[in-house]
């Protein structure tokens, strides 16, 4: 399968999972004897739900995948039922939590933001409640996926941790803050890069441990911390063609509006560096990451193209 072709029937697969999660709760909430308000109000909260973790690429959870197959050299649809359920599983907590991250951070308490994934954002759609609630949700449910099978409960631990660390103060939580009070001040390259390191490198490190931990390979494995290697520098580069594309207008491929960052006077690497140095750092960042994948063959080809994709997206 080429990596275009398996990008997609990953994202399908991902996709369906979600779906079929969601239709699985409510239809429990349906089934139980509360009152027709309580069921009109959660039945509300589920179709929210699905709002907010609907579209996107599902990078998060395809990296899952990547990994995995790097370090146990199959492909997804080859591995053991079992196997298959724990990689699923983890590309659809790690989906959750990106989704509730992205919610909140669209709150008008944060950033204040209007369009995501080309629609509106959650509380604009519906309203700040809802969207508070949602994130929450969502947070939660990406625990509850990994813990919905008694198969592998050691690496299914595992799992939780590294989302969790990704997640919290010393991940997602912690970049936002820095991300908050940086605001009208000038940052420097190495704390812009710390930033962005707990805002969105965090979560996108635990993609790639959560692939590899689900086939039982350890953070100690030199093959993990090749890969730890790889997504650390693609993360950044990943950053800076992020702040390129608002610089530049271009809202069909970010999904998001155009300019915000200079809109709310945020640092970011255009302001330090200006376009076209940005876009050779960005380079940079790309070798870098796929300098840190030499010792792996073909099975990390998929990593490979998902580092060239992001980096390389149209100016």
């Amino acid at each position: 399968m080429n990596p275009e072709a398996e990008e997609n029937a990953l994202k399908l697969v991902i996709d369906e999972n979600i779906k079929s999660i969601s239709y699985f709760h409510e239809k429990s909430m349906a089934d139980t004897k509360d009152c027709s308000f309580s069921r009109k109000v959660v039945k509300q909260l589920w179709e929210a739900i699905a709002y907010g973790v609907q579209g996107g690429k599902r990078l998060r959870g395809i990296l899952v995948f990547a990994a995995a197959k790097a370090v146990s050299k199959r492909e997804y649809f080859s591995l053991s039922e079992a196997e298959r359920k724990c990689v699923l599983d983890s590309a659809t907590a790690i989906e959750c939590v990106h989704a509730f991250s992205l919610v909140h951070d669209d709150l008008p308490v944060m950033d204040n933001d209007r369009l995501r994934r080309g629609k509106n954002t959650l509380h604009v759609e519906y309203d700040e409640a809802t969207a508070l609630l949602v994130g929450d949700a969502l947070q939660t449910l990406g625990t509850e996926v990994l813990c919905s099978s008694e198969n592998y409960p050691e690496r299914r631990f595992k799992i939780i941790s590294a989302l969790s660390k990704a997640t919290g103060a010393s991940g997602m939580a912690g970049g936002q803050m820095i991300d908050v009070y940086a605001i009208n001040k000038k940052l420097e390259k190495n704390d812009l890069e710390i930033m962005h390191k707990y805002k969105t490198g965090a979560l996108f490190e635990a993609a790639v441990s959560m692939g590899y931990l689900a086939m039982n390979v350890s953070h100690e494995d030199e093959r993990a911390k090749s890969i730890k290697n790889f997504m650390s520098r693609l993360g950044v580069g990943f950053q800076v063609v992020d702040d390129i594309l608002d610089a530049v207008g271009v809202q069909k491929t970010t999904g998001k509006e155009a300019g915000r960052d200079k809109f709310l006077n945020k640092p970011n690497f255009v302001e330090l560096f200006g376009v076209e140095y940005a876009k050779e750092y960005a380079s940079e960042c790309l070798n870098s990451a796929l300098k840190a994948l030499e010792k792996f063959g073909g099975e990390a080809d998929f990593l490979r193209y998902i580092a060239n994709r992001l980096v390389k997206r149209s100016y």
